[in-house]
């Protein structure tokens, strides 16, 4: 199936292959990247492990189908993917050659995904230091001074009693605070405080109403 492909991606396409050996398209896709996955591996010099693939194939008893004859003087695979490297035409080959799923552009631009997936990491990572940030934000992490009536302790504290195991206590800040819960209620006690302010001016100005001041 692989090697019908190579030889002819447009005639042999995923469609006609899933028609052809009664399969669905998602396992025809699934078995051209898997091959070539294989292919890359054989280019690199990595041993597979045919020997477990045989004895599977044995106790499932699998059949293979009759290899196909190919009159393309190009039928070599290898060969045949270098002359269309030079000609800049083989988007369909590297579909499961490059190992992702992006069809690469026949007009020589690099292709979007890769830079995609470095700038999603980037993106994690910075997303992730903001955070670490946030959780040492004095709003959400307030910091307490020492005074008359609260004394900080140590960041590290060990208790032992006499006859048991030491238990140490650690000061982790901020590490295991949700920010976005805390934002949450940061903004929910704001607006119950504007709305008891609103409560309490009303309340003020009705009572004014009722009782206003007598001239003297």
């Amino acid at each position: 199936m692989y090697d019908e492909y190579m030889a002819d991606p447009i005639n042999n396409s995923v469609r006609e292959l899933a028609q052809r050996y009664h399969l669905s398209i998602k396992r025809v896709d699934a078995i051209l990247r898997l091959k070539g996955m294989e292919d890359r591996w054989l280019k690199t010099g990595k041993e597979l492990q045919t020997g477990f693939q045989a004895g599977m194939e044995k106790i499932l008893g699998t059949k293979t189908f009759a290899e196909s004859i190919v009159s393309d003087i190009r039928y070599d695979a290898r060969e045949a993917d270098s002359l269309e490297e030079e000609e800049n035409r083989d988007a369909a080959r590297q579909r499961y050659q490059r190992l992702y799923w992006e069809s690469t552009p026949e007009d020589g631009r690099e292709p979007i995904v890769p830079a995609s997936l470095e700038h999603a990491k980037k993106l994690a990572k910075k997303i992730t230091k903001q955070a670490e940030r946030h959780k040492s934000d004095p709003e959400y992490m307030p910091v307490i001074h020492n005074d008359k009536l609260f004394v900080k302790t140590k960041k590290e504290v060990i208790s032992q009693r006499d006859g048991s195991a030491p238990i140490k206590f650690l000061d982790v800040g901020g590490k295991f605070i949700n920010v976005d819960d805390r934002i949450r209620r940061v903004a929910g006690a704001e607006r119950k405080a504007r709305e008891k302010e609103r409560r309490t001016l009303e309340a003020a100005k009705s009572l004014q109403k009722e009782n206003p001041p007598h001239a003297s």
